[in-house]
């Protein structure tokens, strides 16, 4: 239990990591312009039926700061590989496919980029837009059934992957009341600590991360959880939590491996995460009130955590 809540200093913080309206707006209206694009029945792409979605950080309204990033996917009705009738298509062909409207757009034709290793196409408009073409998986005809198949370049073939499970489970956690709607908090705040701190960690690492820890780590305030959160992190050693058998929400694959998060990564992070617990600790505890506040900017950073006294 903090002694001192600070729910004022807090909420102030929290609106601090959300992206400003401006950036919302931006990228509504790009990922609008782009989907009708690649949507468009009398368009170059319309020979692979394609339907568009939204996964990542914009859409589990976990960004911070800016969404200076949109992550498309681009669901191709056709199998790959699989049975049936009409034509074969290769990963070269659907990416060119997909692309097509965009590079027959002024808007976005010299800002399309992708090429044969590529896991999907990039349009740079200074927010950054990632289409990921998917194929639905041999034997299912059903869009809305995952796993789905994407092109790893890693691996130089399709692999099975998720979108809107995972974002379905996120949600589920997030609305579960034992952690009192602070898991999608919980996200945005070990973000804020990753960047502000100049680490590298993926964003779908720490989602998957902050899953697997016990629900009643994120009850009450953010004082609470933020230090109940990082307390847990730091209880286990990095080794213990690199030999863990953690698997990723949909059980697709395994959190920590060469291929994810690497070790040198994590114990990075580990090594980070520790001092972040015993200041967030020292902060919850501490007595006086100016003192708490004064730890908690130390912690989140002065220009984030602001001084509210009253």
């Amino acid at each position: 239990m903090a002694i001192h809540a600070l729910t004022e200093n807090f909420n102030r913080f929290s609106a601090n990591l959300n992206p400003k309206g401006t950036f919302e707006e931006i990228a509504s209206r790009e990922y609008r312009s782009i989907k009708g694009l690649i949507e468009d029945k009398s368009g170059p792409a319309a020979v692979l039926s394609p339907n568009c979605f939204l996964q990542g950080s914009y859409k589990q309204a976990t960004a911070i700061y800016t969404i200076n990033d949109i992550d498309i996917v681009a669901l191709c009705r056709l199998w790959y590989p699989g049975g049936g009738t009409g034509k074969r298509w290769s990963r070269d062909e659907i990416f060119d496919a997909v692309a097509a409207p965009l590079r027959a757009d002024k808007r976005y034709e010299a800002k399309t980029h992708y090429g044969p290793q590529s896991m999907c196409i990039k349009v740079d408009l200074g927010i950054r837009i990632e289409v990921l073409p998917v194929v639905l998986k041999a034997g299912n005809n059903d869009p809305s059934q995952e796993p789905f198949c994407l092109y790893r370049p890693e691996k130089g073939s399709w692999q099975e992957g998720y979108a809107r499970f995972h974002q379905a489970y996120l949600s589920l956690k997030n609305q579960d009341i034992k952690t009192g709607g602070n898991f999608i908090p919980s996200v945005k705040v070990l973000k804020h600590l990753r960047s502000l701190y100049g680490l590298q960690s993926v964003s779908f690492h720490l989602e998957c991360l902050l899953y697997v820890l016990p629900d009643d780590v994120f009850a009450g305030g953010a004082a609470e959880f933020i230090a109940g959160l990082l307390a847990y992190i730091a209880r286990f050693t990095a080794e213990e939590w690199y030999e863990a058998n953690i698997w990723t929400p949909c059980g697709d694959r395994k959190l920590f491996f060469p291929s994810e998060w690497s070790w040198e990564s994590w114990s990075l992070f580990h090594r980070a995460a520790r001092v972040w617990s015993a200041a967030a600790i020292a902060a919850s505890t501490e007595q006086d009130r100016n003192s708490s506040i004064s730890r908690w900017q130390e912690l989140l950073g002065r220009e984030f955590f602001p001084r509210v006294t009253g």
